[in-house]
């Protein structure tokens, strides 16, 4: 098995996803600043995911399949009623809190000069607020997001929690401490150090 990354990207998900599953599996880097970047998925992104003649794109799908194949109920559940609400909010978190985090950092960073539109960074920071206050609401009081268990969509909301505190956006006290409990899992740290190794050693 295979898992194609770049440090402090998306693809943190899917080696934290292996990790907490204890999968064994190399840990490639690619540098997606370099024109030359070489992954095997089709959209030419990070992360990628190689596991036997199968090649995944797009994260979502790695953390399922891996959790589904791999993980016997672990991080996603077998119930189908459970597994709905673990869709349910990925889908949520991808389409309503992603996306307008994505907008910003590209009108402001990634994007050349010349096509940035620094008019659409307000009414973005505006709709991820106005979607994350929902999310904050849902787990007030609890320790996962959904079906009172670690999941996949914890994965993917803490990502998104930290991405949007790097941007400098506020987040609850009942999503800080969230995120802060989350930052403790050996296995995010073990990501971590695989994804930064393999970066060191392409040097």
């Amino acid at each position: 098995m295979d898992i194609y990354t770049y440090p402090k990207s998306r693809s943190i998900r899917a080696t934290w996803v292996a990790e907490e599953l204890g999968l064994d599996y190399q840990c490639h880097f690619v540098n997606v600043l370099s024109a030359t970047k070489h992954t095997p998925g089709k959209n030419k992104k990070v992360p990628a995911l190689i596991d036997g003649d199968m090649v995944i794109f797009e994260s979502s799908a790695i953390c399922i399949y891996l959790a589904q194949a791999y993980g016997n109920g672990q991080l996603y559940p077998q119930d189908l009623r459970k597994q709905a609400m673990v869709n349910q909010w990925l889908a949520y978190i991808i389409s309503e809190l992603e996306a307008p985090l994505w907008t910003i950092l590209k009108h402001a960073v990634v994007w050349p000069e010349a096509l940035r539109k620094p008019a659409l960074i307000e009414p973005a920071k505006a709709d991820f607020l106005r979607a994350i206050s929902l999310i904050e609401q849902e787990i007030n009081g609890k320790t996962w997001l959904c079906n009172d268990t670690f999941s996949v969509a914890d994965i993917f909301l803490f990502h998104i929690s930290r991405w949007a505190t790097t941007l400098g956006l506020p987040l609850s006290e009942t999503l800080t401490h969230y995120v802060a409990a989350l930052e403790t899992r050996p296995a995010l740290h073990r990501a971590r150090l695989r994804e930064e190794a393999a970066a060191n050693t392409a040097g």
